[in-house]
């Protein structure tokens, strides 16, 4: 089987979910006798008519010029949306509803959820990392049911023998709160992380890159007033330090507006890990009664669920969970499951 890979440019320099996402499957799939072929825009050598099947992340705007050029040939289009929203699927059916009806009179503009819709029901097979996902996308954009099936993220299974040894050697810390991942991405909420550490006393490690805009500057300001937080450049996402440091945490922190489910999360609870995570996404469907869950509009929320997290006993269940069903291993088996159902 032969399937080539498309992901939106973006993750060359935005080291965040759907680039691991993308790349893992890509890896693991493999296995299965998969002949991966990542895409780019710049090979104008591809034989697009010797492919199988083709496999997108993400039902982005990044992706709205490729996807409709795709539908055009024969192999079909397998899609993973990577799509989330506070509204309801009600409220999402009737703004693509109303947009459509408007289009008539030739409004160019387009909505978000009226591009991700096109993009969804273009594709042959859509494979969202949660149920909640799954209902979004076929109650708000009116996708057959028939063509929707589940595909958790997943994690490697080094996080599980992760050690604290390095970390705590090297920065003299152990049993902390941690943060790591996009420290300047508005939906990850460190600015209120950060205000609501500075009354907690114990330290709050943060490792990610702050940019150079407004957002980061601000986060940045309040972090150098508290005298708890430990700013660490990111690591790269293989670095032996960054399993050290979930680790040594005593509670990984994710206090994000929403999260399918954080992959971040997800190493740090194989890592033996606390965890104190948004409840908004499809993050309750992964760690079930395992974690602590918080309102990422409070900073008394986030300070409630870090201080239920510390206390909490380490809770051995959750690694086995993860272990049993969130598998890079097992993620890409279903992923080709999948594949092979659309080639039938």
């Amino acid at each position: 089987m032969k399937v080539g890979y498309v992901a939106p440019a973006s993750i060359s320099i935005v080291n965040g979910g759907i680039r691991t996402q993308a790349n893992m499957t890509i890896d693991y799939i493999k296995a299965f006798g998969v002949d991966s072929i990542r895409l780019s825009p710049w090979d104008k050598n591809v034989d697009w008519s010797g492919l199988d099947l083709i496999h997108v992340f993400g039902a982005t705007a990044e992706n709205s010029g490729i996807i409709p050029r795709l539908s055009d040939l024969a192999a079909p289009i397998v899609l993973s949306p990577i799509f989330f929203s506070r509204r309801s699927a009600k409220i999402i059916r009737l703004s693509v509803s109303f947009e459509n009806l408007i289009s008539f009179m030739g409004n160019g503009i387009r909505s978000d959820f009226s591009l991700k819709s096109e993009l969804c029901n273009l594709a042959d097979r859509l494979l969202p990392n949660t149920n909640k996902e799954a209902q979004l996308i076929e109650m708000g954009f009116k996708v057959p049911s028939s063509k929707i099936k589940v595909v958790p993220n997943g994690v490697e299974k080094r996080f599980s023998e992760a050690n604290k040894s390095l970390f705590v050697e090297k920065y003299g810390l152990d049993e902390f709160i941690l943060f790591a991942g996009q420290t300047n991405a508005r939906r990850k909420n460190v600015i209120h992380l950060i205000k609501a550490a500075c009354e907690l006393n114990i330290p709050v490690v943060i490792i990610g890159t702050f940019g150079e805009d407004t957002y980061s500057r601000k986060c940045l300001e309040l972090a150098h007033k508290a005298e708890n937080i430990v700013l660490i450049d990111s690591l790269d996402h293989d670095s032996e330090m960054l399993s050290s440091a979930y680790a040594a945490a005593k509670v990984f922190i994710l206090p994000s507006y929403y999260e399918t489910p954080g992959i971040a999360a997800l190493e740090a609870g194989l890592a033996n890990t606390n965890i104190a995570i948004t409840k908004y996404g499809g993050t309750k469907e992964y760690f079930g009664d395992h974690a602590f869950y918080l309102d990422p509009y409070s900073e008394h929320s986030i300070r409630e669920s870090i201080n239920q997290a510390l206390v909490a006993k380490i809770d051995p269940a959750l690694k086995t969970r993860i272990l049993n069903n969130y598998t890079w291993e097992k993620v890409a088996e279903q992923t080709y499951e999948q594949y092979k159902e659309v080639l039938q």
